[in-house]
């Protein structure tokens, strides 16, 4: 059997990225036992070094750049003429899969494949915070998700939460859908790859790992920062990711007025983007991760910090319910004062955390996986 696994986005959506390699890693792991070919197919946004992640037993890779001139232009050729993507057909079909996932948009062309094909909707937010969308990429989101559903006869998405939402807007699909909680399987570091200089942060610290949008809800705990500054309480929170991304401009200018008006930048290290290695160091070594977010499908910070034992403090929406349980406490995603509470609790004594086997739910992700692509 031959899975395709697309992987053929970048940092820009880093959640998409964490998810097909999480895929990728678990579906190898099941090839170890079963007749399974994992292709990893790719192309130039694909970010080279989390290539270097991937196993390479039983993984194929098919790099969709990697065509002759002649098969370009004849594929164009075929497009114009056909009025669909060719080159996605033709390149596809070439590597004789079983199953293609995960699609996130609809095209006519899709009929045309040789193997089955599955959708992944990652989540309703622009349904939830319209606000946040402009007009025009509501309307684009609202049609992609229609084409899906009344073409698609498969669907995963990544929650029961995220279920329950397809059965409120879409009650008239006839597609099957599926619940599949994607899982991390990154590695304790072993080793500083930060180094000593190179970032200001000291050794009491909290982190927050997420993309500067506006559902991210940084700006909350930037209020519970300065409610906990002004009586006077040391205290320093750690934020990873891009902030000079067209989508972040707006919330990134927010954040540094209310930054430079309350004179948080002491307590305060943006890293910028880092490795996956530093981002793992630095979420190993925090007080406690941060969770803020105002939306979710499941999140992959979530996923990665459950992994790494560490405890969270987390915003109290239905996703977040479902996906933690223990060694969490939880505000209302607006409530800076009771995220400055929890954040006061652990900021002046050691962390506790109620160790628990991820390895099983790891395990049971490989058997959904198994039993949703049929595997033998």
């Amino acid at each position: 059997m031959r899975i395709g696994i697309l992987f053929t986005g970048d940092y820009r959506w880093a959640g998409g990225v964490y998810y097909s390699l999480s895929l990728i890693k678990l579906l190898q792991n099941i090839s170890l036992t079963r007749k399974l070919t994992v292709v990893v197919i790719i192309n130039k946004a694909t970010p080279r070094e989390l290539l270097n992640e991937l196993p390479k037993e039983n993984i194929e890779i098919a790099d969709l750049e990697n065509k002759t001139f002649f098969h370009k232009f004849y594929c164009k050729f075929r497009g114009k003429l056909s009025g669909q993507d060719f080159r996605f057909i033709a390149d596809i079909n070439s590597l004789n899969l079983s199953v293609l996932y995960p699609l996130v948009t609809y095209n006519e062309s899709h009929r045309h494949l040789n193997c089955k094909v599955v959708y992944w909707m990652y989540d309703f937010q622009h349904k939830f915070l319209p606000d946040l969308f402009s007009s025009d990429e509501i309307k684009t989101r609202d049609c992609n998700f229609q084409n899906i559903v009344d073409n698609a006869t498969r669907i995963i998405v990544s929650s029961q939460d995220s279920k329950k939402h397809f059965k409120q807007f879409y009650k008239n699909s006839n597609a099957s859908v599926s619940v599949f909680n994607f899982v991390s399987l990154i590695q304790a570091s072993q080793t500083n790859p930060i180094g000593n200089d190179s970032l200001p942060i000291p050794e009491n610290y909290f982190i927050v790992c997420n993309q500067f949008w506006a559902h991210k809800n940084h700006i909350t705990v930037l209020k519970a920062l300065d409610v906990l500054l002004k009586k006077n309480e040391p205290i320093h929170t750690v934020f990873t990711g891009k902030k000079d991304g067209e989508t972040s401009r707006k919330t990134v200018e927010l954040l540094t007025n209310f930054i430079d008006k309350n004179a948080l930048q002491s307590s305060i290290t943006f890293t910028g983007f880092i490795s996956r290695e530093q981002q793992i160091h630095l979420i190993q070594h925090a007080k406690a991760v941060i969770q803020p977010s105002q939306f979710e499908g499941w999140s992959t910070v979530l996923e990665d910090a459950k992994a790494l034992q560490k405890f969270l403090i987390v915003s109290d929406i239905p996703i977040h319910r479902e996906q933690v349980n223990q060694n969490v406490l939880f505000f209302e995603p607006d409530n800076f004062a009771s995220l400055a509470e929890h954040m006061h609790q652990f900021n002046a004594k050691k962390t506790m955390v109620t160790g628990f086997d991820y390895h099983k739910n790891i395990e049971q992700a490989k058997t959904i996986l198994t039993e949703l692509f049929a595997i033998q």
